[in-house]
């Protein structure tokens, strides 16, 4: 929500809001963001799209989107990997992740651009399969070369899938503090040049345009502005 209001995105103007799992770090502001979408609940009206844990729970996770705001949406969907929704003129496919929210879900954009949201997860023999051919490629890539986290992508495993899948362009985000002392453009420039693929690495306020894909609007100074 600060974010938001800091950059100028105006969640009242929202079609739809999509949560990958139940973990804080991705679904906190859901319910405000609804909020927003609804006009304070007053409108019924925009699209929820998460999986089962996020809306029904289950595996030790309780739903983290009340009745009373899934109510005020026009619809909600539980997608699980490899089903489809189609919103408006956008095409979305829920893809699979190993995480330890056993029911994490990436996600692929088709509409006039494709972007692949990868989501938290280690890669996994087959995974490229989602994202041959998108446009973007959005990586969660928590820690740097030869440190690893359980569940999660570090930049060796972030350069496998990005040499293997080929987008267009790959950007990294959802930095570690080893990724921060790292240094995350040192990392994407590892990326690019051990797959030829043009890397960004993500930081507040970051805008890659249609006309210019190196282009971004610089967020906040030190290692605040690589946090996602």
């Amino acid at each position: 929500m600060v974010r938001a209001k800091e950059y100028g995105v105006k969640l009242d103007k929202l079609t739809a809001v999509v949560v990958s799992h139940c973990h804080p770090d991705h679904y906190a502001d859901a319910e405000l963001v609804i909020e927003a979408m609804t006009h304070g609940t007053t409108r019924s009206g925009g699209v929820l799209i998460g999986n089962e844990h996020v809306i029904k729970g289950g595996d030790d996770y309780r739903p983290v989107v009340s009745p009373y705001h899934l109510r005020a949406l026009e619809k909600y969907y539980v997608m699980k990997p490899d089903e489809q929704v189609k919103i408006g003129e956008v095409s979305i496919t829920a893809t699979k992740t190993h995480h330890s929210e056993p029911a994490c879900l990436g996600f692929v954009f088709s509409g006039s651009k494709t972007v692949g949201y990868a989501s938290d997860t280690v890669y996994f023999s087959g995974q490229e399969g989602y994202f041959k051919d998108c446009d973007y490629l959005i990586l969660n890539v928590l820690r740097p070369r030869g440190r690893e986290w359980p569940k999660h992508m570090n930049t060796d495993q972030a350069a496998k899938l990005v040499g293997l899948a080929k987008p267009s362009v790959a950007v990294i985000t959802h930095f570690g503090i080893l990724m921060l002392k790292a240094g995350p453009r040192r990392e994407a420039k590892y990326i690019e040049e051990r797959t030829g693929v043009k890397t960004i690495a993500a930081h507040d306020g970051l805008v890659i345009s249609d006309d210019d894909e190196r282009r971004g609007k610089p967020g906040s100074g030190g290692l605040q502005k690589w946090i996602k």
